[in-house]
């Protein structure tokens, strides 16, 4: 019976996950599952479809035999407190279960409390080795993020992945457990050390700039449903950056924003949607304004800005959340444009935006590759910026990316403001 149930929720749970897919393809007949196998595998298709469904199953297993096991052992342990142990074993000897569970269930009636600190630790080494076997398969699909939106996903959540490999390396070194999970800890250690430290290494050096001559820049998603206009507002006060520029910005957003031109007398916007509109606020004068279509979706604000003499190229970008396959393919069209369109700017440039990618993500590797670009954030840090609401989770999605021209003196996150973003800000150096 205990066989017949743990077959069942192997088996079941991706065999539901497979009905899913298909009634989401709308299809019947034998068409219908091959169907649904390249829905459940996104754009590589049916094999990986097929891999994820066994991947949910071995997982589902695994699960099954210590919850079903776990779930008799209480059970026994607790008639044990009131039936004698004789009957228990008798009765124990008649059900139709596997040996193994057998020989389990008497142990518990028969070493009660012993056995029950036993299965609690068994349980607990289980989890943990289930975690230790999760964090290291997702460690390493994210390198084939250009295969598929979900391998993709998995792709920004190195940090994340490094401490879960800490934290599963430091339970089997106290528990004593087999060496070969101390070894997948350790793997998932180095791989996302890997992955984060260079980030902290120092940036090549830069000299001060004079007094005066350094460009500071403010980046906010402001989110359009944030109520907390006048905590943006103040922060921009706070900062005085020369140029201020925001995403996700509403026609209330941008009513609200408009006080800004007190402040800074140059400005750029654009509101293709209610719901994300781009704007630009700078001290400084912007020459030749433009709106860009590097896909389907969210064009780009586009503007010159004068400094010091010089004329700098300013891209403020914020491509599609990739949750939806759609969603994904036009995000990486985006960046892919701003990759191709940076190579050929003969000013100093600086891309600017929430990005909706981290910078372990193939494509944006790809976009800054092509585009000669480099992250503000090298040896500054990770500076993880979103979600706010859920910080256990924080990935870097929002950036300054600039030529070789611009060096970079300082960047860092801003106070929280009510956005699901923290506001980035850098000082930079032509």
């Amino acid at each position: 019976m205990d066989s017949i149930i743990r077959n069942t929720i192997t088996v079941g749970l991706p065999t539901l996950m497979l009905f899913i897919a298909i009634l989401a393809t709308g299809k019947t007949g034998d068409a219908a599952v091959w169907s649904g196998l390249v829905k459940v595998g996104g754009s590589f298709g049916m094999l990986i479809g097929l891999g994820v469904l066994v991947f949910v199953g071995f997982v589902a297993n695994s699960v099954s035999y210590f919850v079903v096991d776990s779930l008799l052992v209480r059970f026994y342990q607790k008639r044990r407190e009131l039936e004698q142990e004789e009957q228990l074993v008798r009765e124990i000897d008649k059900l139709p279960i596997t040996n193994d569970l057998k020989i389990k269930l008497k142990w518990a009636v028969m070493h009660s409390i012993p056995n029950q600190n036993l299965s609690l630790k068994h349980i607990i080494l289980k989890w943990f080795i289930i975690a230790a076997t999760v964090n290291a398969v997702l460690s390493i699909v994210g390198y084939l993020g250009e295969l598929n939106i979900f391998l993709e996903l998995s792709s920004h959540f190195k940090l994340q992945y490094l401490l879960v490999g800490f934290s599963t390396f430091i339970f089997f070194a106290l528990v004593r457990s087999k060496k070969i999970w101390l070894l997948v800890s350790a793997f998932c250690i180095i791989i996302n050390l890997a992955e984060i430290v260079p980030w902290y290494f120092p940036a090549p050096a830069v000299a001060a700039a004079t007094p005066g001559h350094n460009l500071r820049i403010l980046h906010s998603n402001v989110l359009r449903s944030n109520r907390r206009y006048s905590e943006v507002i103040s922060l921009v006060k706070a900062e005085q950056p020369d140029i201020a520029v925001f995403v996700e910005v509403n026609s209330t957003w941008a009513k609200q924003l408009s006080v800004l031109s007190e402040i800074f007398p140059y400005s750029s916007n654009q509101q293709e949607s209610e719901a994300f509109g781009s704007a630009i606020y700078s001290k400084l004068p912007l020459k030749n304004p433009s709106v860009k279509a590097f896909s389907n979706k969210r064009k780009s604000l586009l503007s010159d800005v004068e400094f010091q003499g010089k004329t700098i190229s300013l891209i403020l970008a914020h491509p599609t959340v990739p949750i939806k396959q759609q969603s994904f393919i036009d995000r990486n069209k985006q960046l892919a444009g701003i990759g191709e369109y940076a190579a050929q700017v003969k000013n100093p440039l600086i891309v600017v935006g929430d990005l909706n990618t981290t910078m372990w993500s193939p494509f944006y590797k790809n976009m800054v590759k092509t585009g000669n670009l480099r992250n503000a954030r090298s040896g500054f840090g990770i500076l993880p910026t979103w979600p706010t609401f859920m910080p256990v989770a924080y990935i870097p999605i929002d950036h300054f990316l600039v030529s070789k021209e611009i060096g970079v003196l300082k960047i860092r996150t801003g106070r929280n403001v009510g956005s699901d973003h923290l506001p980035l800000i850098t000082d930079l150096v032509i």
